[in-house]
């Protein structure tokens, strides 16, 4: 079984409040984000987790008109690992939410993993999360999903796993590397909701994410994700946007 490396690919980033992702704590506080596309380097297929988006698009789908500014080209990204967007053989949705998958339309010869529940969610969602799933309902549903239900292993070493909470049914990818199993989480969180300091930890051991459906289940997964490998990757985690290769 190989090893592989994840090499996170930054396309845009903006500022947001940090209570988006850590549930009724550290109110007032700001913190800059990226989105994320994670290129899994040393298998078969080249395969991506979540594509994230161009300023433009981003900026066009977001839901709290935040002020994303652009960082870097999805086909430049690519590039540097001597690939274009019609080389990616698979892309995998760890959820349908905006920010995961404006990009995902340029992989038009990728077959696209997502779980069956989300897809159906993304294309009839509640009026809290329509906006969310505009870009899936107007540019988005004739893609080449295939669709999953539950685990599914992807390739050796590459398995999905559900985490759902955050949207109906996101998935967590967790990858084989020589530093361990890495755990790509799989919904919006930053580091500090899988490693909250001391005087949280002491009567909770995860922080819930602040955007979810289902704050218990939200929770849980949370607790699962930070138990599923050997170290977690959040989605929107700051440090992502100065790390070249993970494993």
């Amino acid at each position: 079984m190989p090893y592989y490396k994840i090499h996170p690919m930054v396309t845009v980033e903006t500022p947001l409040a940090k209570s988006v992702f850590t549930y009724l704590l550290y109110p007032g506080e700001m913190l800059t984000v990226p989105a994320v596309s994670f290129l899994i380097e040393g298998g078969k297929k080249a395969i991506i987790v979540d594509s994230a988006g161009s300023q433009e698009d981003m900026r066009n789908n977001s839901q709290f008109g935040a002020p994303w500014r652009h960082v870097h080209a999805f086909e430049d990204l690519l590039g540097k690992h001597g690939l274009t967007p019609d080389d990616v053989e698979i892309v995998i949705q760890t959820h349908l939410h905006f920010d995961h998958v404006l990009n995902t339309q340029k992989c038009r010869n990728a077959e696209i993993i997502v779980q069956e529940d989300e897809l159906r969610h993304a294309g009839a969602p509640h009026p809290i999360t329509a906006k969310m799933y505009r870009w899936f309902n107007e540019h988005g549903k004739d893609l080449n999903y295939h669709p999953v239900r539950g685990e599914y292993e992807v390739a050796p070493g590459i398995n999905l796993v559900p985490v759902p909470g955050h949207t109906e049914a996101c998935q967590a990818v967790v990858v084989k590397t020589a530093q361990g199993a890495a755990v790509i989480s799989g919904f919006c969180s930053i580091d500090i909701n899988f490693n909250p300091p001391p005087e949280i930890a002491a009567y909770q051991p995860v922080i819930c994410p602040g955007i979810h459906l289902n704050a218990e289940l939200a929770y849980a997964s949370t607790l699962k994700a930070k138990r599923l490998g050997d170290f977690v990757i959040p989605l929107h985690e700051p440090r992502l946007k100065e790390m070249q290769s993970i494993g």
